[in-house]
């Protein structure tokens, strides 16, 4: 349904239900990716692997700011202004993301829902305008994200900081890159298929071997630009790096947040083509795969959508514990209804 290379698949998934919150909550939040997002569509992916239950999904949810404060220390040691900096842009980030974005991740799978639970309801231009939603909210993460605030905190880093953080970014790097090099792109797809039919068996969904092939074609016809987007993201934190150390530069400001913008979109500008046939590819196997469901496939399906969209409607309405400043030099602001 959206673009998916092979980067995007190269995550770690937990191979126990026990460890999939946690997952869950890293998939977002994860630091050591700070100048990154991460799709929305794969944390809600993770997240169906484990439950759709508030209990659960409601603490978890609510302790997100939490986890990214977890890993904003991993990257160092910071004085006060600098950790209240960061404080005002996670907490007004997790409040709009709460109020603005949750309700419209609510809205969307109860419209899945309604659609795969009929048989040949659904189109192929249903399946595109769920993409193009999710793409949608894939964009308001990115421009809501909060290291988009933070140019002032990343200007105040000392030379001692940038270093240690530029350390841990080559570290991290180096460790993903190594933890799939020697595999071939038959193992890759093999890995990946066995992730989705996990994944979608937690959920109830289990794949016939007729459906298990429609996903393994699809992945192994996927064009992968993983060597492309180590190359690309290697070079774009080298500049990173670079234009973090230039702190006299009277253009800092624009000069840093042009450079974070072009990360969220480093592979659609350099290999459009590609990129353009990647969604076009995973569009039309979820509508072929859809078209296969079975009757039982399609009711376990609409009912697990449907609590898992009454759950982030209700999550979205409780009351956060972050006050926002309402300074939009913090982040994005939720719009205020009369």
């Amino acid at each position: 349904m959206i673009p998916i290379d092979s980067s995007t698949w190269e995550m770690e998934r937990p191979s126990k239900t026990g460890t999939c919150l946690q997952t869950f909550t890293a998939e977002l939040s994860k630091r050591r990716k700070t100048m990154r997002t991460v799709a929305i569509l794969t944390a809600v992916l993770v997240l169906a692997g484990c439950t759709n239950s508030k209990l659960i999904i409601g603490p978890l949810y609510n302790r997100l700011d939490d986890q990214m404060r977890t890993e904003f220390n991993k990257l160092g040691e910071f004085n006060t202004a600098q950790v209240e900096a960061f404080e005002q842009t996670v907490g007004t980030f997790h409040v709009w993301h709460r109020q603005s974005e949750m309700p419209k991740y609510a809205t969307l799978l109860s419209d899945i829902a309604q659609s795969i639970g009929e048989k040949g309801a659904t189109s192929q231009a249903d399946v595109d305008a769920w993409a193009a939603d999710l793409e949608q909210f894939s964009k308001n993460f990115r421009d809501c994200h909060p290291v988009n605030y933070s140019i002032e905190l990343i200007q105040s880093l000392s030379d001692e900081q940038i270093d240690f953080i530029e350390r841990r970014f080559k570290g991290e790097r180096e460790k993903n890159r190594e933890r799939y090099a020697g595999q071939t792109k038959e193992e890759r797809v093999e890995r990946r298929l066995k992730n989705i039919v996990k994944w979608s068996g937690r959920l109830g969904l289990n794949f016939t071997t007729a459906q298990k092939k429609i996903i393994r074609d699809s992945l192994t016809e996927q064009i992968s630009l993983r060597k492309e987007y180590y190359q690309l993201s290697s070079e774009w934190n080298d500049y990173l790096f670079l234009l973090a150390r230039n702190q006299e530069n009277p253009a800092y400001a624009e000069a840093l947040s042009s450079h974070i913008s072009n990360l969220w979109t480093l592979l659609e500008r350099a290999h459009p083509e590609e990129w353009q046939s990647i969604r076009d590819l995973w569009r039309n196997t979820t509508y072929t795969l859809i078209g296969t469901f079975s009757e039982p496939q399609r009711t376990v399906t609409k009912q697990w959508l449907s609590k898992m969209g009454k759950t982030i409607d209700a999550i979205s309405k409780d009351k956060p514990s972050f006050k926002v400043s309402n300074d939009a030099s913090h982040g994005c602001l939720v719009a205020q209804t009369n």
